[in-house]
């Protein structure tokens, strides 16, 4: 059965769609079925892959009842569900449907035993959405940067993500925080993640691992390649590699 991880913040700008995709291509370098859900209507991630206008999005499979096997697109040696610029209009219309918030969980019912790992990257909002996303996921991952106001966007989340928890998906937990773009030798740096790392409410669910500044990862994006293709002896990719290794083993699964 697949493992199906949500990778959301509130805010943009925070690496959700660079984990995402080099999360699931170290997934992939290590044997597992990954597929990719591109559910950001700016469509980094789809981008990312070269792919524009694609004929079934994410959007038709959620409120039209579109085949979600139609809508996969093989990417290498991944699988992406893409997404359109009009998501837009199909969150509209998926805010009138009942049972809204399950309906990426019912699309995804079909491919559970096809994947290994199933990997969403939400748009930088809490909306219809990445509610879907959470309800469909075993995890959560918060990728964020060690920067003022940060923990106001980890309050709501972490607000949303219990509701989400104690209403709609008993099983959903908090696979970690993850800090992007840091640079560890900083005092501010080294503050922030302490005062997260201290607060109740978070725990132990802190990634041991942390994506370094790397200006090949941004680089990579724009190529239409991933991290390990562009760069393969970058930080990028030696952080990313980690990452994947450090979520296996929590997994019970050999890294």
């Amino acid at each position: 059965m697949a493992k199906i991880i949500s990778v959301i913040n509130n805010k943009g700008g925070t690496g959700k769609t660079t984990t995402v995709l080099n999360l699931g291509a170290a997934l992939q370098r290590r044997r597992k079925k990954v597929l990719l859900i591109d559910l950001d209507s700016q469509g980094n991630l789809t981008s990312s892959f070269d792919i524009d206008a694609p004929k079934v999005s994410i959007g038709e499979v959620l409120v039209e009842g579109g085949s979600i096997q139609d809508s996969i697109q093989k990417v290498g040696k991944l699988s992406l569900i893409p997404s359109r610029s009009d998501l837009l209009d199909f969150e509209t219309r998926l805010a009138n449907e009942p049972g809204r918030e399950f309906m990426l969980r019912e699309a995804l019912e079909p491919l559970t035993s096809s994947f290994d790992y199933i990997l969403v990257d939400c748009p930088p909002s809490l909306g219809i959405l990445s509610i879907n996303s959470l309800v469909a996921a075993d995890e959560y991952i918060v990728p964020m940067q060690a920067e003022n106001f940060a923990f106001i966007g980890l309050d709501r989340i972490l607000q949303v993500t219990d509701k989400v928890r104690k209403r709609m998906n008993n099983r959903l937990t908090l696979a970690g925080i993850l800090f992007v773009k840091l640079n560890p030798r900083t005092k501010f740096c080294q503050a922030v993640v302490k005062s997260i790392a201290d607060d109740v409410r978070v725990g132990k669910k802190m990634f041991d691992t942390y994506i370094r500044q790397d200006i090949a990862l941004m680089e990579s994006a724009a190529f239409h390649k991933t991290v390990f293709d562009y760069a393969s002896k970058s930080h990028g990719s030696e952080d990313y590699a980690h990452l994947a290794k450090e979520i296996l083993k929590a997994n019970g699964q050999e890294a």
